[in-house]
């Protein structure tokens, strides 16, 4: 039986800079979220009309799940760039490192 090593099925990214640029997609969709935070409450304190402060509640709710959520992408695939860019790993994604081994 052959012991075939694993490949990565996306053709022309190395899983280095796959991860990388998952990092820092991840880190500038919290950004995002967080400066839209910002201007949702610049609007909340400006509003008056209680139906439109009930509304901007309601997307503030909204936008702090998805910082929530994008924080915690954002460190985990932090540790994950990490850890893929020490030398060990380094080497292990080598191209020549991705040769068939039995």
């Amino acid at each position: 039986m052959e012991n075939k090593k694993p490949e990565l099925a996306i053709a022309d990214q190395s899983v280095l800079s796959l991860v990388t640029e998952l990092h820092n997609y991840f880190r500038d969709m919290q950004s995002y979220y967080k400066i839209s935070h910002g201007s949702l409450l610049s609007r909340l304190e400006s509003t008056t009309d209680s139906s439109t402060k009930d509304a901007l509640h309601e997307e503030i709710k909204e936008i702090n799940e998805k910082i929530a959520f994008f924080h915690v992408l954002n460190n985990s695939i932090s540790t994950v760039d990490t850890v893929l860019h020490t030398e060990k790993m380094i080497e292990e994604f080598k191209p020549s490192a991705n040769a068939s081994e039995s």
